[in-house]
């Protein structure tokens, strides 16, 4: 399957590139690429990995799981730890995996006490550029901590589609970080959750989903579902508002 960055797009500032870009030896053209609802008769099941937190000591044991499943996945990444961990981002992108952002300080307060979505896209916009000064393109694609739900109103969700963004919650959530040690209770939670032909389920970077994670892969292999990645040039409405304009 064609991995999304071969097809991204990078939206121009005033008119529409003719030509394909490069990151690094990897050829990105205006093409998109639209996955089939259907194949062969039958609805696709997809599911789309994600996982928060990031990037961490445990990114590259996730993207080695992932790659013994043929699977990729999209990364939500905090943008104070990009500098420790600079070659893995790097990694993930090259292996077809997307780098989202979840905010520079993942800090509630300074996030979303105030009531103003000034400070969040703020940190947005400096990872947005972090990111980019880093792997040589622009994601749009974000997830807010804490997700959008109850802190994120419609005005707030406008000011964040004007600067650009689009943002992602989840359907499935693992509770993964609130389960240390209980790689079996991740397993056993993502499997009750999982029915809908289009999951997109929540995990972090934690010791506990290194160890879930194959089992969890596993299960949904079994199931019939086939991994994406996020798509920029394939977005579809995945918040808890259902906010077309993010």
């Amino acid at each position: 399957m064609t991995h999304w960055i071969k097809d991204y797009v990078a939206p121009p500032p005033v008119a529409a590139i003719e030509q394909p870009t490069k990151l690094g030896m990897i050829e990105m053209t205006p093409e998109s690429k639209e996955e089939p609802a259907r194949f062969q008769g039958q609805v696709r099941k997809l599911a789309y990995i994600t996982f928060d937190d990031g990037p961490s000591v445990y990114t590259d044991q996730l993207l080695d799981i992932l790659k013994q499943h043929e699977a990729k996945a999209t990364f939500f990444m905090i943008g104070r730890q990009l500098n420790q961990h600079k070659e893995a981002v790097e990694r993930l992108v090259k292996e077809g995996s997307y780098p989202g952002l979840h905010s520079m300080t993942h800090n509630y307060n300074k996030l979303y006490k105030s009531g103003s979505s000034s400070n969040f896209v703020k940190e947005f916009k400096k990872e947005q550029k972090m990111v980019k000064d880093l792997i040589g393109f622009t994601p749009h694609l974000i997830r807010a901590p804490y997700g959008s739900s109850p802190q994120i109103g419609e005005d707030f969700r406008g000011d964040i589609a004007a600067a650009g963004f689009k943002m992602w919650d989840w359907t499935t959530d693992s509770l993964d970080w609130n389960l240390p040690g209980q790689p079996d209770k991740i397993v056993e939670r993502v499997s009750s959750s999982v029915h809908r032909d289009k999951e997109v389920i929540l995990m972090h970077e934690r010791e506990q989903t290194v160890q879930a994670l194959p089992r969890i892969l596993k299960l949904l292999e079994d199931r019939g579902y086939e991994f994406e990645v996020y798509d920029p040039n394939a977005h579809w409405v995945s918040n808890f508002s259902a906010d077309t304009r993010l």
